[in-house]
C-alpha cells in the first residue's frame, strides 16, 4: 500500500466512525425525549383514571371525592402555593378554576377543574360569580353536576422539555352512589 491508500483508508473509517457517533447520539436523544413524554403520558392518563374512580361528591363531608380533591372551595384567602381559586381566565382556562399543583417523578402535575354545566352546544363553565362561598365541606348544593378535568404534565429528560394534557368531563351519576344529597323517598 501507498502512503496515498493509507491516508485515504484512514479518512474513510474516520468519516464512518463520525457519522455512527452521530447516529448513536441521535438515537439516544430521541429515546430520552421519547421516555419523558411517555413517563408524562402515563403519569397523565393514570391522574384521570384516579379521579374517574372516585365518587362525584357526597354526603359526607370528610368522604374523599372528586370534588373535594380538585375544586375544596371558592375562597381566595385558603390559596397557597401548590392550590388556589382562580376567578379570572388563568393558564387558558375559564374564569373560575381551580388548580392543584404537584410535583411527581413524571414531572410537574397540574390538575385544572372548572365546573361546567350541559348545554344543547356542549359544555359551559359556570360562571366565577357563582362559585362565590362555594366550600365542599359545606355545599348542600354543587354548582353544578360536572367537572372539566384538565391534566397537565410539564416534563424534562435530558435537554427536552414538554407538556402533555389530557381533559376529561367527570359528572355526578344521578342513579349511582355518588349524590350529594340523599334520593327522595318513593
Amino acid at each position: 500500500m501507498t502512503l496515498v491508500e493509507v491516508v485515504v483508508a484512514a479518512a474513510v473509517v474516520l468519516l464512518v466512525v463520525i457519522a455512527a457517533s452521530g447516529t448513536v447520539a441521535t438515537v439516544a436523544e430521541t429515546g430520552a425525549r421519547s421516555g419523558g413524554r411517555d413517563a408524562a403520558v402515563a403519569a397523565a392518563a393514570s391522574e384521570l383514571a384516579l379521579l374517574r374512580g372516585l365518587p362525584f361528591a357526597a354526603i359526607d363531608p370528610s368522604a374523599t371525592t372528586v370534588v373535594s380533591s380538585v375544586f375544596p372551595s371558592a375562597d381566595l384567602a385558603a390559596a397557597t402555593a401548590t392550590a388556589w381559586f382562580a376567578p379570572d381566565q388563568q393558564a387558558g382556562c375559564p374564569a373560575g378554576t381551580f388548580f392543584t399543583v404537584r410535583q411527581t417523578t413524571a414531572g410537574t402535575v397540574t390538575v385544572a377543574a372548572t365546573f361546567v354545566a350541559s348545554t344543547s352546544c356542549g359544555w359551559t363553565p359556570v360562571a366565577a360569580t357563582r362559585l362565590e362561598g362555594f366550600d365542599a365541606r359545606r355545599a348542600a348544593v354543587l354548582p353544578a353536576g360536572a367537572l372539566l378535568l384538565r391534566v397537565s404534565v410539564a416534563w424534562r429528560a435530558g435537554g427536552h422539555t414538554g407538556v402533555v394534557t389530557r381533559t376529561a368531563v367527570v359528572a355526578d351519576r344521578p342513579d349511582g352512589l355518588c349524590r350529594l344529597t340523599a334520593p327522595a323517598a318513593p
